[in-house]
């Protein structure tokens, strides 16, 4: 049984974020879901040893906040000054921790990466592609690589050893900061694993980065969301196409600033139209010239369009 400033505690975390630990460990900072993803540890929380206060946030988010048992209204200046100096002793505690974790993150996305090879036909990546409706292009983007045996984790056991298209997911600032990697069977199929599309740890913030499948040509870049609908997009529309890889970062794309038309390949879903909607709106108050696309027919992706060679999409959005 928890007592009852840590029950407190947690549901401040959770009322601010919708995720909170199960329990409430005072004294140590601990890591957290803040999304109902496998995995994901972007939630932080440290309650203090005394139990009077805490500290917590999302590292994917960016917020941060602190409960107090004591009222904020009615505290003295004297405990406003100590909480403000114990919130900034817990903030570098937890920055000091996430750079050693972005750290060890970035050696191993280089290990992994340096590990990888060019795709070419009749490998796993190829023949993935090619059930994908892309056996007929050309030229796939040098960003997509084939580990020939990556180990596959699931909740702390390794479930085997599989082959994995790989693809950089990459910050603005130019560094690689995970890795998209799609786990396959020899002959071309995902493999039979509970989430056969994962990305590795981070080694930076994701907030931004996109997997760069193409860059600006004449100044014009198009974004979509998944991998698969990126390229599908392209080649439906001849726009260099980039994968934000889910719709919070396709809300938050940071384009090159040779750009000045940005093309949204949007999803027909919710999450998709307003990640769509307000990238348009960044990219208007930027002054880029902005066209939001979508399939026109209602349940139809990029790769359905793509798959029927059905050229011209709709305009969802219209253009600015």
């Amino acid at each position: 049984m928890q007592n009852a400033p840590a029950v407190a505690f947690r549901a401040a975390i959770l009322n601010a974020l919708g995720h909170a630990p199960d329990v409430i460990e005072p004294g140590r900072l601990q890591r957290f879901a803040t999304r109902d993803r496998r995995g994901d540890d972007a939630g932080w929380c440290l309650m203090f040893e005394d139990q009077r206060a805490g500290v917590f946030g999302c590292y994917r988010a960016g917020t941060q906040d602190y409960w107090s048992a004591r009222d904020r209204q009615v505290m003295t200046h004297a405990e406003r000054i100590e909480m403000a100096r114990r919130v900034e002793a817990a903030t570098q505690q937890r920055q000091r921790q996430q750079r050693q974790q972005w750290a060890a993150n970035a050696q191993r996305i280089e290990q992994v990466w340096g590990q990888s090879l060019p795709l070419v036909p009749g490998d796993p990546c190829s023949l993935y592609l090619d059930r994908r409706g892309f056996g007929d292009v050309a030229r796939l983007p040098d960003a997509l690589r084939l580990h020939q045996a990556l180990p596959y984790w699931h909740d702390g056991e390794k479930l085997g050893i599989f082959p994995a298209m790989l693809a950089p997911i990459v910050a603005p600032d130019g560094r690689m900061v995970a890795l998209h990697r799609t786990y396959l069977t020899d002959d071309g199929k995902k493999a039979d694993v509970p989430s056969p599309k994962k990305l590795s740890g981070a080694a930076g913030r994701l907030a931004g980065a996109v997997i760069p499948l193409h860059h600006p040509v004449d100044g014009c870049i198009g974004i979509a969301e998944g991998i698969e609908t990126a390229l599908a997009a392209w080649c439906a529309s001849g726009v260099p196409t980039v994968a934000a890889y889910c719709s919070g970062n396709l809300a938050n794309y940071q384009w090159p600033a040779q750009v000045k038309r940005l093309v949204i390949f949007a999803d027909t879903d919710k999450a998709g139209r307003e990640a769509a909607d307000a990238l348009r709106t960044r990219a208007k108050a930027a002054s880029l010239r902005v066209e939001v696309m979508m399939p026109s027919e209602p349940g139809r992706d990029w790769c359905d369009v793509w798959a029927s060679r059905d050229t011209q999409p709709a305009v969802g959005g219209g253009a600015a």
